[in-house]
């Protein structure tokens, strides 16, 4: 790029193709932009997700632009850099003189524009179905940030020193500005993965447009496939637009914090605290299976699902001796709940791994659970709280369950044991967290979920698995390591970042607190 000089880029005019021009006024007028630039930049990021250009020339017959309304001061080196950058790694023509530069944008702009054509119509022209078409093609990546995608990669593993976040309000402020979103950046608060803009919205009524447009906002930002949230903000006119960073920019939340919040944390046993990590802003985020006092957790391989199920067990083992805590630990995988194998607090002394004893361990805490009612209604007293304050000694039993989908479809008559206790065994201090990776509606029955009402969603695939965890979408634009949305019972969805538990921590805790 030597003889490419950005002022004198920044004084040329340039244009694509007729057809392109075409399809880019059309486009204009249906996605409701405000310039012809818009759509072009649209059709040019579009392109670079492409590959290679094909051979052969592409008239400039459309009309031409200044490239002041195509590009800024600011963003035109990034511009030709990924212009440069897309010619090298696929083999096309190098962009190094005005000229090229020129060919390039005219191809790019001519491809893009038809691709986004054929978009639009893939779409049946419905707004919506358009922009999550967008979404899901978006794959421009951050080149300083490729990881592997691994199984370790995907729960945290050894991060690098972080590289110190930007900030990227001007850019924030400019993007709402070409959606018609007059806004005012009032405070930017970085967390361990996204920044979180508190933003002024100077026209209220510009709070649904706002909402309408994220998915737009998530390519003016460049965020790839991850997607930008909107929030209500702790005052009159202002929002929460939360943004994901490069993963560069990430800082875990080690083992140490949880630690740190079980010296801290209530003592009282009739409290089952599970520390789910910290929010966006960095603060811990605790929730009461107690109160739950059921919990569901699903998320895709790799999201984190079993790191999160460590964490809620160290959790509990910080704070509870074997006399106020019990875990009945069910795992058909055989691997995960090994570490705990020889807990003094394990019910029935085992791990069930196979489908015959899981069920039998149920079967178990049902007649458990009624004991402890006929129990109750002897003493007078209606939940295991009051039954202790009259002295009985009856501890609470966690009951976790990985991976309950293998559970369910091989054994019909679990479910029913499961059902029961979601029903009834709070009050007798039997609490439930089901995990799986393969939420759906087969699986986790409306019976099931009716009584299930703590939810935690790690990555998922799809809306619909989103929709079976949580009640609504939401899930499926997580970052994964980890990344989550809590919803208890009357309350709104909480994102929270786990903290990455790695096996020698989980040894490490258990043998200080069983010597």
């Amino acid at each position: 790029m030597s003889d490419l000089d950005l002022s004198q880029v920044l004084s040329l005019r340039y244009r694509t193709s007729a057809e392109a021009d075409k399809y880019t006024e059309q486009l204009q007028r249906n996605l409701a932009l405000a310039t012809k630039a818009q759509v072009a930049r649209l059709a040019i990021g579009r392109s670079l997700a492409m590959g290679r250009l094909p051979d052969g020339q592409v008239d400039s017959k459309g009309m031409d632009i200044p490239a002041t309304s195509l590009f800024s001061p600011e963003n035109i080196g990034a511009w030709v850099g990924l212009l440069a950058t897309h010619a090298r790694a696929t083999g096309s023509e190098q962009v190094s003189s005005q000229e090229s530069l020129r060919g390039a944008i005219r191809a790019h702009w001519h491809r893009g524009a038809v691709a986004l054509w054929g978009d639009w119509t893939s779409s049946d022209r419905d707004y919506d179905r358009f922009i999550e078409t967008l979404v899901r093609r978006s794959e421009m990546p951050d080149f300083a940030d490729q990881q592997p995608d691994d199984e370790d990669a995907s729960q945290q593993g050894d991060a690098k020193e972080p590289v110190a976040p930007a900030d990227a309000s001007a850019q924030l402020t400019k993007a709402l500005a070409e959606l018609g979103i007059k806004v005012q950046v009032k405070e930017v608060i970085q967390g361990p993965r996204l920044t979180r803009y508190r933003v002024l919205l100077v026209n209220l009524a510009d709070l649904g447009k706002l909402n309408r447009s994220v998915a737009q906002l998530g390519l003016a930002m460049n965020l790839g496939q991850e997607a930008a949230t909107v929030s209500n903000g702790d005052e009159p006119k202002t929002v929460f637009i939360d943004l994901p960073r490069p993963r560069s920019s990430w800082t875990a939340v080690g083992i140490e914090r949880l630690r740190d919040w079980s010296h801290t944390a209530s003592k009282d046993t009739n409290q089952l605290l599970l520390y789910a990590g910290v929010s966006v802003t960095g603060e811990d985020v605790v929730l009461d299976l107690a109160t739950a006092p059921h919990l569901l957790v699903g998320g895709t391989t790799g999201s984190g699902k079993s790191v999160c199920l460590h964490s809620f067990l160290l959790s509990l083992l910080l704070r509870h001796k074997p006399d106020t805590l019990q875990l009945a630990l069910i795992d058909p995988k055989q691997v995960e709940f090994k570490p705990y194998g020889k807990l003094p607090n394990l019910y029935r002394g085992e791990i069930a791994t196979e489908v015959p004893p899981a069920r039998e361990m149920l079967a178990e805490l049902v007649a458990e659970m009624d004991a402890r009612y006929a129990l109750f209604n002897h003493l007078g007293v209606a939940n295991i709280s009051e039954a202790r304050k009259k002295g009985q000694k009856m501890p609470s039993i966690a009951v976790f369950i990985e991976e309950m989908a293998d559970l369910v479809m091989q054994d019909q008559n679990v479910e029913p044991l499961i059902s029961r206790l979601a029903q009834k065994a709070r009050a007798a201090g039997i609490h439930l967290v089901l995990a799986t990776q393969r939420p759906d509606a087969e699986t986790f029955s409306g019976l099931i979920r009716s009584n299930v009402p703590g939810r935690v969603a790690l990555t998922v695939q799809k809306g619909t698995e989103s929709n079976i965890i949580l009640d609504e979408k939401g899930a499926e634009n997580l970052l994964g390591q980890g990344d989550m949305l809590l919803r208890l019972p009357g309350e709104a969805p909480r994102r929270a970042h786990g903290v990455f538990v790695k096996q020698e921590n989980v040894a490490q805790i258990l043998a200080s607190l069983f010597k």
